[in-house]
Parts: C-alpha cells; sequence; structure tokens
C-alpha cells in the first residue's frame, strides 16, 4: 500500500511538473517568428500538443524506471525523452528547453553514474550554449543553467528515493519468503528426525510383541505394549513440541534411548561417553546437536543395516567435540544401503554445520561410520568466513597426539 501511494504520488508530481513547464513555454511561443504570422488557435495548438507528447513520454519513462520490464525499453525511453526535450524548441524558442530538466533527471536514475554524470554536464553545456546562441544575455543563460540542475536534482532524488524504497520492499518480501522456506525445511527435518526413531521403535517394539504372543510370553508382551504406548505418547509429545517450534534434545536421555532401543533389535551397543561431563563442558547448544546426532544415527543403524554391534564414542578433544557412531553390517542382503546421503543425514548435516561442525561419512568393508566434529568455541567472522578456518568453514580433521579427554569412561 506505502508503495503504491509513494508512487502515485511520484507520477502526480512528475505531472505537476510538466504541466508547470507548459504553461512557462505558452507566453514564449507567442514571441516566435513563425507565431507572428499564423492563426491564433494554431499558436495554442502547436504548444499545447507538444506539451501532451512531452507528457506522455514522460509518464512512459517513468514506467521504466519504476517497473522495468513494463513500460519501454531504456534505450527507447530516454531518446524519446530527448526527442521531446529538443525538437520542439526548434518552433517554440528555447523556453521549452526547460523540459531537459526531465531528460537530466532520468539519465542519473536509469544510466551508470560514470555516463550518466558524462551526458548530465554534456546537457547542462548544451543547454548554456543554445540559450546563448538564441542572443539570450548571460543572466537568463545562467539561470536556464541553474534551473536545469535544480529541476533535475529534485525530480532524481524523489525517483531515486522512491526505486530505493521500492528494492527495500522486494527485499522486505524475499526475506520474508526465505523465512517462510527456512521453517519449512525445519518442520520437515524435525518431522524426519522427532518422529523418525519413535516410528522405528514402534514397529521394533511391535514385532517384538509379536514375537511373545507367538511363544506365548504373556509379561513379556504386556511390558512391549506398554513401551508401545509410552513411545505413542513420546510421539505426540515431540509433535506438540514441533508446532511450538522448539524441540530440545538431551545427550544422557538420547544415548540412554539408544542403548535401550539397539539391544531391543538384538544390536550390542557400546557407548563411551559421560552425557553429563560433556554437557558441562561442551555447553547446551553443542550437546543438543551432539543429541540429534545421535538420534539420526540410531535410527540410520536400525532402518539401514543388519548390525550386530554398534559403538558411540564422544569426547571433547583439544577444544571439539569428537561424537562417532560406528555399525557393521551395512552391506548386508535385503536391507538399504546406509549411503550417507539419506534425508536424516542430510538434516545431521545441516544441524551440526549450523554450529560451525562437520560431518564425515565412511562405509567400507561392512562398517558404516558416523562422525561429527563440532569446535566449542564458536570462531569470529572475518569478511564473511570464520577465522582460523579455511574458506570452506570446516574444521581440520583427525586427532591431536596428546588430546585432552573429558567425560570418557
Amino acid at each position: 500500500m506505502a508503495v503504491r501511494r509513494l508512487t502515485a504520488f511520484t507520477y502526480a508530481v512528475f505531472l505537476l511538473v510538466a504541466l508547470g513547464l507548459t504553461v512557462t513555454v505558452f507566453p514564449a511561443a507567442g514571441d516566435t517568428p513563425w507565431a507572428r504570422s499564423a492563426p491564433a488557435w494554431l499558436v495554442v495548438a502547436v504548444p499545447l500538443v507538444a506539451a501532451l507528447v512531452a507528457a506522455s513520454v514522460n509518464v512512459l519513462a517513468l514506467r521504466t524506471a519504476l517497473h522495468p520490464g513494463e513500460g519501454p525499453p531504456r534505450t527507447v525511453a530516454l531518446l524519446g525523452l530527448a526527442l521531446v526535450a529538443y525538437v520542439p524548441s526548434l518552433l517554440l524558442g528555447v523556453d521549452w528547453l526547460a523540459w531537459t530538466a526531465v531528460l537530466a533527471c532520468f539519465l542519473v536514475v536509469v544510466l551508470p553514474l560514470r555516463v550518466a554524470a558524462a551526458l548530465y554536464v554534456a546537457g547542462l553545456l548544451l543547454q548554456l550554449g543554445l540559450w546563448r546562441l538564441a542572443g539570450e544575455d548571460w543572466r537568463s543563460t545562467i539561470f536556464a543553467g541553474v534551473s536545469y540542475v535544480a529541476t533535475s536534482f529534485l525530480l532524481a532524488v524523489l525517483l531515486r528515493a522512491l526505486t530505493t524504497y521500492q528494492e527495500l520492499e522486494r527485499a522486505r518480501a524475499e526475506l520474508a519468503l526465505a523465512e517462510v522456506l527456512r521453517e519449512r525445511v525445519r518442520v520437515s527435518r524435525d518431522l524426519h528426525d522427532l518422529l523418525g526413531r519413535n516410528l522405528t521403535a514402534v514397529s521394533l517394539k511391535v514385532e517384538l510383541a509379536r514375537r511373545h504372543q507367538r511363544a506365548g510370553r504373556e509379561d513379556q508382551l504386556r511390558t512391549e505394549l506398554d513401551e508401545v504406548l509410552a513411545l505413542s505418547h513420546a510421539a505426540a509429545t515431540d509433535l506438540r513440541a514441533l508446532v511450538t517450534g522448539y524441540r530440545a534434545l538431551s545427550l544422557e536421555s538420547e544415548l540412554g534411548a539408544a542403548r535401550r532401543l539397539l539391544g531391543d533389535a538384538g544390536i550390542g551397543c557400546e557407548v563411551d561417553a559421560d552425557p553429563s561431563a560433556l554437557t558441562a563442558e561442551a555447553g547446551p547448544e553443542v550437546s543438543e546437536v551432539a543429541a540429534w546426532v545421535v538420534r539420526e544415527a540410531t535410527t540410520n543403524v536400525l532402518k539401514h543395516a543388519r548390525a550386530s554391534a554398534c559403538r558411540i564414542s564422544a569426547h571433547v578433544v583439544d577444544g571439539e567435540l569428537r561424537l562417532v557412531v560406528s555399525n557393521d553390517g551395512a552391506d548386508a542382503a535385503g536391507v538399504p544401503a546406509q549411503t550417507g546421503n539419506g534425508s536424516g543425514l542430510l538434516g545431521v548435516r545441516e544441524r551440526v554445520r549450523s554450529v560451525g561442525g562437520r560431518v564425515d561419512v565412511r562405509s567400507a568393508a561392512g562398517t558404516f561410520e558416523l562422525s561429527c566434529t563440532v569446535p566449542l568455541a564458536r570462531p569470529g567472522l572475518q569478511d564473511g568466513r570464520p577465522t582460523g578456518r579455511p574458506a570452506g568453514g570446516r574444521t581440520r580433521g583427525g586427532r591431536h597426539p596428546g588430546g585432552r579427554k573429558v567425560g570418557s569412561r
């Protein structure tokens, strides 16, 4: 709404300027040589038609400046302005050259600065020269030059202010769209990360319950069904957290859940980490990212491997949290391949990169390994990139000799 009002105001200002220039030209047109012998109606009609044509061309040029792609091409618009600014002066006298201020305004706004400056100065010198050639004294000539500069400057400021405001509004709309897209990515990522593990666990628990039912183990059957109910409640809680836009994970709870879930699936799980010490050392932001990695890695093992053993290791070494999840059975027949290119692992990469870390995936000899390295101290930014890092923003991998372990056991 504000842009439309400013645009309408700008059009009104340019039309008022055109009206003022027309009123100025009418008295002078009657003193030209051809007007002395021409009929009165022709003396009125010629400047009026010329003014209407000039105003129409100015409106089209203004449309080109304010709405690129909708008006005539830039070159055509400027050529039309030059024609209506200079050609009618052959009949109507040098007073008509006041229209050149409008041409100068569009030169400044539409063209690159160097080209516009050269043409602007050339137009000013031409204005002064034509006034002198017409026999006007220096006072009138200087006044024409000052009018040229003042009018073109004021119109250019108005037009530039409007185009800048339009650009700001477009940038604001693009930022709003980008924010919507980011929120969509967050929702889809959180849906996968939050519900994927729970749904996989429900499937596993239901399968175990069916085995207990076939074997007649009623107590174990009731236990598995109770856990299915608990998992469904947890999924509902996760959905409510997703709606509110925030879902905090605990590294300790995720490590415990991974151990239990993998154990229920018959996968031996070794955890080499002390989550309490890691959280105290790494801080809540980094430890929460590590919790997300553990959750997705656990889901990845259950869905894409026929594993018999899994190992989760997390340590703080030389100011970095290093988390590694490895499993066997990556090339087992009858299960999807662990490639590291799934949507879940893409979400893991986004989360780790958001805190300045990196994710590495390795698969060889039936073993799949997901590792992430996250710096505990976020580096400062210099020239748009983290200081002390390569241009790609990646941390240096590898284990430093004599690295200090915190919270390992």
